[in-house]
């Protein structure tokens, strides 16, 4: 009997002049790793009703990633670096993660402003820029393509993501918000070469990863991050 795909819930990136959005990488990743793609949209009256709703009808969930996080969400006043931001939307989204760490042992898989996102719902704290730490170097350089990589990230030893990808990895990179102090229940399973945090997960949950780069544009160049999807979709 023909195994049935699991339902992934991908929470939508962004809005903006009156539309939801999920760029297409996203999609096509889930798709491509067996998995059904299902968009979970933003609305400013979403409630518990609603996360509940979503939770029963999928059996995963992806935080993609998205604009800067509202500093305001986690007691910081705006740095003069902030990007642009969106209050009601960013609100949303720690509402449902929050939601899903407190309801629910379903996978979840946060991807950039998503494994931000993931982190302060967990009472974690984020760089609002890296130049907060003068030894960070670019992570946002101007590459040619997506799926280019720019730099090494090294996983931790015994960690969910070590077992994906090895012990080191080439990755992309398009951020300037980071993870700084990790949240409750999370640990840091991957780091660049000048510290910046790349990957976080829960190991006492039974998938819940976030990761600093964008897998979604290298899985078709990169077995290893072809793993992440693989990976996650096995446990949903």
């Amino acid at each position: 009997m023909k195994q049935k795909s699991p339902s992934i819930g991908i929470v939508v990136c962004a809005r903006e002049r009156g539309r939801v959005f999920v760029s297409l990488p996203y999609i096509q990743a889930i798709a491509d790793h067996g998995g059904l793609p299902f968009l979970i949209p933003f609305f400013e009256d979403a409630d518990v009703s609603f996360f509940h709703a979503c939770w029963k009808r999928c059996d995963g969930f992806l935080f993609c990633g998205g604009e800067d996080v509202t500093p305001l969400l986690f007691d910081q006043m705006p740095s003069r670096h902030l990007g642009a931001t969106d209050y009601e939307f960013d609100r949303f989204q720690l509402d449902f993660a929050s939601f899903l760490f407190h309801h629910s042992d379903k996978p979840v898989l946060g991807i950039c402003k998503g494994m931000q996102i993931l982190n302060l719902a967990c009472h974690g704290t984020i760089y609002q820029d890296l130049s907060e730490n003068p030894s960070f170097f670019n992570h946002s350089p101007n590459a040619m393509f997506r799926h280019d990589p720019v730099h090494l990230i090294q996983s931790e030893e015994q960690t969910l993501l070590s077992h994906l990808i090895g012990k080191q990895a080439k990755v992309n990179s398009f951020h300037h918000q980071a993870v700084k102090e990790p949240g409750s229940g999370l640990r840091v399973c991957a780091v660049s070469p000048d510290g910046v945090i790349e990957a976080i997960e829960d190991e006492s949950h039974p998938f819940l990863l976030g990761v600093q780069w964008h897998p979604e544009c290298m899985y078709l160049s990169s077995r290893k991050m072809s793993r992440i999807f693989s990976s996650f979709l096995e446990a949903c």
